[in-house]
């Protein structure tokens, strides 16, 4: 059988990462690098990753000179839908970065079209690959925290004025009239949503009863920096992730299952799974399968279930349609707020943010009900 040839959308920013790991499999014979298509031209980095493969501004010619099995879409959240809609219409597979969509109409369309034209579509939430989680869930199904009694989700991270300024989309809800849902829960702690969705075994379109947001942001922009969401799923969990992009202190994200006689916690980013039981505290390192790998497997043996199909996502499609619909976020009190100037601009900075998504993900409350400085004009959004 040939290497299958792979078309490459998206070769700036993240996927200048993409494109190194397509070089690596390349030069190891699993696959031919048959195009890149990006609308600005590559640096000399990017050129000699490259290769001979030929780089094209325009998809329709990408598609039709590289004749994909597999597109590897690493492009703006708005362009995802068509991006990979012509994809699958030329036939290819689909690595999709996440999220998917920025709708859930265009979940669904997504969805008819990978079943119309019977393609395979990987969903890029890269910590879905770890093995860490199936461990983690056998484990908990076995009883080793005892009984589950919800999952809280935890985010601190920092970000300057120059990550809302990377790119024309970045921090919008909206671009030229295109829903973006650039905000915290549904971008950069994606990953912690979608986690604590596989953690719980709640994917699917029918998994959740119930979804509230509190969303709110520090920076001058239109979408969330720092919010909190409850979920609670068919099975029953309670879910709560808490995020900032405004912390005093950035730690790693981690994913906590609370039971009745202990916790696991899952610092996805690390692959690492901590446990802490009445028998004492145990740490835990797994590894991790790449998602290109899976899917190329996938081709191979079709009997051999992608990680994150499509399909699989379908609970966080939801999550993010419900932060796509809920009203703007709400400025942050002011009084909250402290402005440091950096090298590379400003960092805004909420006081006592971090303590707060601490205490959101322990007791699986959301910021309202810990602080009612916090507390929304009307209720909470929910769905």
């Amino acid at each position: 059988m040939s290497a299958p040839r792979v078309l490459l959308v998206g070769a700036h920013g993240h996927g200048r990462g993409h494109l190194q790991r397509l070089r690596r499999f390349a030069d190891a014979g699993r696959l031919e690098l048959a195009g890149v298509c990006d609308t600005t031209a590559p640096d000399p980095e990017l050129a000699a990753l490259s290769g001979t493969a030929p780089w094209t501004d325009d998809l329709d010619v990408a598609l039709r000179r590289a004749r994909p099995d597999v597109v590897v879409v690493v492009t703006p959240i708005p362009t995802h839908a068509p991006i990979g809609l012509a994809a699958l219409a030329a036939g290819a597979d689909l690595l999709l970065e996440k999220p998917p969509t920025a709708t859930w109409a265009e979940f669904q369309q997504l969805q008819r079209a990978a079943a119309a034209a019977g393609r395979s579509v990987q969903v890029g939430f890269q910590s879905l690959g770890s093995q860490a989680l199936p461990a983690v869930v056998a484990d908990v199904a076995a009883g080793r925290i005892g009984t589950l009694r919800g999952i809280g989700a935890t985010g601190t991270w920092q970000r300057g004025s120059g990550y809302w300024d990377r790119a024309p989309w970045a921090g919008r809800r909206t671009l030229d009239g295109r829903p973006v849902v650039d905000g915290a829960l549904t971008n950069p702690f994606a990953h912690a949503v979608a986690t604590a969705l596989r953690l719980d075994g709640s994917e699917d379109a029918d998994s959740l009863t119930s979804v509230e947001l509190e969303l709110h942001r520090a920076n001058p922009i239109e979408a969330d920096d720092t919010s909190c969401l409850r979920l609670r799923t068919a099975r029953g969990t309670t879910v709560v992730v808490a995020v900032t992009l405004c912390a005093a202190t950035a730690r790693e994200p981690a994913v906590v299952l609370h039971g009745s006689r202990g916790t696991a916690t899952v610092r996805y980013t690390r692959d690492e799974v901590t446990w802490s039981t009445p028998e004492g505290t145990a740490v835990e390192q797994h590894t991790r399968r790449d998602l290109l790998e899976d899917l190329l497997a996938h081709r191979e043996d079709p009997a051999a279930p992608l990680l994150v199909p499509l399909e699989r996502t379908a609970a966080f499609a939801t999550v993010l349609e419900a932060v796509r619909t809920a009203p703007d976020p709400r400025p942050v009190p002011p009084e909250l707020v402290e402005v440091l100037d950096e090298e590379d601009g400003q960092r805004r900075v909420v006081r006592g943010v971090d303590e707060l998504v601490a205490a959101a993900a322990q007791r699986l409350a959301t910021f309202s009900e810990l602080d009612p400085r916090w507390a929304p004009a009307a209720a909470p959004v929910t769905g």
